[in-house]
Formats: structure tokens, C-alpha cells, sequence
């Protein structure tokens, strides 16, 4: 798809001509939706209650969708012929960036690990996949015109968020054969339910490749997780800068078990990349309190020469027209996410936290699917909820109870995770709060 095509939509109503070209009004349109204003309540790796300033999905999508037209610009700059023949365009990546995780449920992927095992043991249902879901919102669930469903991006924007670009049914045919292939991926990215959306995306793009404004974004939701994501723990003390030499070799060895799935991963170009981290992130004799000015500018410090390094990594390949990444960054970022996943993942509070989300996230959807199977039109059910039923295409979601959990599972996507936690203690009947105050109807 070359960069003149890809700028038309399924839909064509109330199009009015004015300044902005058809890609910088899809980045508009996902800015100013509900479904991205929700993200600063749900959470990328702690919960958004936390008192301390972290990141959540919105602010981790502004810096990917930032990232990622950076790239873009970059790319273009030294390969500019190349790019507008691939199609690379930084409105489209950005508009991408915005969007890419607005399919997260509340508390992230514990929940949607709770919502896949719930809705896989439904006839008639494929599972849960938040990316499926992201690309469900965009065409059929965000409001935008009474005329039509979802927002109506372009073409060209629909397949640049398909950072999966296959169905359930396909998801094996499309794993790549080295793990830094960056042109497949090991998910899928699309429901039943969307197949003729996700059939016009695709069109004239190559089965089970992503688009290259795909790659970037994805590259660029990598590099933002493993800088500035984790800046948040490095802050709040909770990763040892002053002292990381000791946990060297327990960092590399459960780095390396982590990631021993990975198609042709090499453990010791891993423990490689892993000590030049270690080395640039040595804050050795520095204070323990990371809040002091020397340290927080230090840190920036640290941080830029990473994203330097990383966003320098990628190229278009002259002789496929393909966007490839350096190998030994994408090791880097490897190397970088296992700092977050050894000193906050995997710890008892975190771990404890998210026992108590799966039950939340669990008994939601068990609650609100008996509530729609008994009466999905009472006044008792939400109104939103209520509209979701309604809107279930029954001609996909035949099953009754396939039809319930599918408008369940689009409900608690556009959740907080405050208005999960209040939902269920109403339910539950815990809650202190008046019926006067409920934030539903």
C-alpha cells in the first residue's frame, strides 16, 4: 500500500472538506473519544490508585504514539523515496499509537487472561484478545455518528493498528520464524464479529504481515515500556540503581528462562545485552532516595541514550521494502522490560494486588451475565449495557449466552478500574455509596 493509497473509509457520511489531511483526522478522532479519555483510569503495571505519580495506559499511549511518529520521521529522512513507496507515514503510526490498547480491560492483562478463560468456554465464542478487542472499539463500539458504527478511520490506519493482523482462527499461520521478525506476530488481532472490517483493512496487504506503520508502532510500544514505564520504579525505589551489580546473575538467568520460547532467542547475546544495561544504569554510590534533583537528571540522562539508541535501530531493508530493527537493540529492550518483570512483576505485592483483580474481573462478568440471561431488556440492567445486547450481531452470536458475554465483555472494556471496584462492591453488597451517586443508570 503506497503512500497515496489508504486514505479511504467505509464510511462517507457528514465527510466535510477542511485543513486537516484524512490521516491527521483519524488521529483527532481517536484523541477526542471516550474510549482514550478511559485509559488514565486503567492500569499499565500498577494499579492507577497508587498515590505516587505512574504511568497508566493514557499517558503510556501519548508517549507511543510520540515514539512512534518520531520513528517514522526518522525513517523517512534518510530512506524518504522508500517510505512513501511502503506507505510510511508519522500521522498514520501516531494515530496507531493512540490506539493501540484502548481494548485493555480494567487491571490490564490480569483481567484479560480472567475474560479469555471465561468467554473461550462459551460455544460460539473465540476467546478474549485485547488487541481483537482495540480493533472491535475503532469500528463497531466507540460512538461517533448515529449513520454508522466506530469511528470510521482509514484504511490505512485500520491496518496500522492491527498490530496482529489475523483472526482466531488463523493466529498459528502467522508466528514468525525468528522472534525479531518484526513483520508477524504470535497473536491475533480481530474477532468474527469484525471479519469484514478486518477484511477491508487488509486489503491488498500481504496475508499474516504487518503493515510497516504497524511494525513502528509495535517497536515503539516496546521502547516505551522499557524506558519510560519503567522510570516509575526506578523512582519509587523499588529497582536498586545504587546497587544492581547484585542481582546480576539472577537477573540473566531468569531473564534467559523467561524468554527460552522465543523462536531462535541466543541466551548469551541476551546475558550480553544485559550487562551493558547493568553498566549504563550503574547509579553505583549514589543515594537511595531517586527523587533528588542530581539523580532525576541523571536518570533523564540515561533514559534519552536509550531512545536514542533504539529509535537509530531501524531501517527499511532496500531489497524487500521491509522495516527491520537491529538486532542487538531489540536485545537492549529485552534486557530493559526484565528489570520491570524481576523487581515489580514478579513480587509478592503486585502479585497478591492482582489475585484480588482476577476475582473482580471474574465475578463481574459471571454477575452481569446471569443479570442479561434473566431479562436483557429489564430496566435493572444498565442502560449501556442494555445497548450492547442490543447491538451484539445475532447473526454471529446465535447462543444466547454467547450473546450475553459478548455484550458483557464490551462493557467492562469501557470500564475504569474505579467503576469496576464500585460495580462490584454495589453487587456485592459492600458498598457505602448512595444509588444517588451511581455513575450508571
Amino acid at each position: 500500500m503506497s503512500g497515496n493509497d489508504g486514505v479511504d473509509r467505509r464510511h462517507r457520511h457528514n465527510q466535510r472538506p477542511d485543513y486537516r489531511g484524512p490521516f491527521e483526522r483519524d488521529r483527532d478522532r481517536v484523541l477526542y473519544s471516550s474510549a482514550f479519555r478511559r485509559l488514565a483510569g486503567v492500569t499499565q503495571v500498577a494499579a492507577v490508585s497508587e498515590q505516587r505519580v505512574l504511568h497508566n495506559r493514557l499517558t503510556h499511549s501519548l508517549k507511543v504514539a510520540q515514539l512512534g511518529r518520531r520513528i517514522a520521521q526518522c525513517v523517512a529522512s534518510g530512506q524518504r523515496d522508500l517510505a512513501e513507496q511502503i506507505g510510511v507515514n508519522p500521522d498514520v503510526v501516531e494515530t496507531a499509537g493512540l490506539a493501540h490498547d484502548l481494548g485493555h480491560p480494567p487491571f490490564g492483562h490480569i483481567a484479560e487472561e480472567v475474560l479469555n478463560d471465561r468467554v473461550e468456554a462459551i460455544p460460539g465464542l473465540e476467546g478474549f484478545e485485547g488487541n481483537a478487542q482495540t480493533f472491535r472499539i475503532v469500528t463497531k463500539l466507540a460512538i461517533r455518528r448515529d449513520s454508522h458504527a466506530g469511528l470510521d478511520l482509514t484504511r490505512s490506519s485500520l491496518n496500522a493498528i492491527l498490530k496482529y493482523p489475523g483472526t482466531f482462527a488463523d493466529r498459528k499461520k502467522g508466528c514468525p520464524e525468528h522472534w525479531t521478525d518484526r513483520t508477524r506476530g504470535d497473536k491475533w488481532g480481530a474477532y468474527a464479529s469484525e471479519r469484514d472490517d478486518f477484511a477491508w483493512a487488509r486489503q491488498g496487504s500481504e496475508r499474516h504481515v504487518r503493515c510497516p506503520n504497524a511494525v513502528i508502532m509495535d517497536w515503539a510500544d516496546d521502547i516505551t515500556y522499557a524506558t519510560h514505564d519503567i522510570e516509575d520504579y526506578f523512582r519509587a525505589g523499588m529497582i536498586p540503581l545504587h546497587d544492581l551489580g547484585r542481582d546480576r546473575d539472577e537477573l540473566i538467568e531468569q531473564g534467559k528462562n523467561r524468554r527460552a520460547n522465543k523462536r531462535g532467542f541466543d541466551e548469551q547475546l541476551f546475558e550480553q545485552a544485559m550487562v551493558k544495561v547493568l553498566e549504563l544504569l550503574n547509579g553505583q554510590g549514589r543515594s537511595p532516595n531517586w527523587e533528588t534533583k542530581q539523580n532525576r537528571a541523571w536518570l533523564n540522562e540515561v533514559t534519552t541514550t536509550h531512545l536514542t539508541q533504539l529509535v537509530d535501530a531501524v531501517y527499511l531493508d532496500d531489497d524487500s521494502g521491509v522495516v527491520r530493527i537491529h538486532e542487538e537493540a531489540q536485545y537492549a529492550v529485552e534486557a530493559l522490560k526484565e528489570l520491570t518483570w524481576f523487581y515489580v512483576i514478579d513480587r509478592p505485592g503486585l502479585a497478591m494486588m492482582q489475585e484480588g483483580q482476577r476475582r473482580i474481573i471474574g465475578k463481574l462478568f459471571d454477575q452481569l451475565v446471569a443479570c442479561l440471561k434473566k431479562n436483557p431488556r429489564s430496566r435493572r440492567v444498565p442502560v449501556m449495557l442494555r445497548q450492547l445486547y442490543e447491538d451484539v450481531e445475532p447473526e454471529i452470536h446465535a447462543d444466547a449466552q454467547a450473546r450475553c458475554a459478548r455484550a458483557v465483555v464490551d462493557y467492562l472494556c469501557l470500564l475504569t478500574e474505579g467503576q469496576a471496584i464500585d460495580l462490584r462492591e454495589r453487587m456485592n453488597g459492600t458498598t457505602r455509596n448512595s444509588m444517588f451517586g451511581a455513575w450508571f443508570h
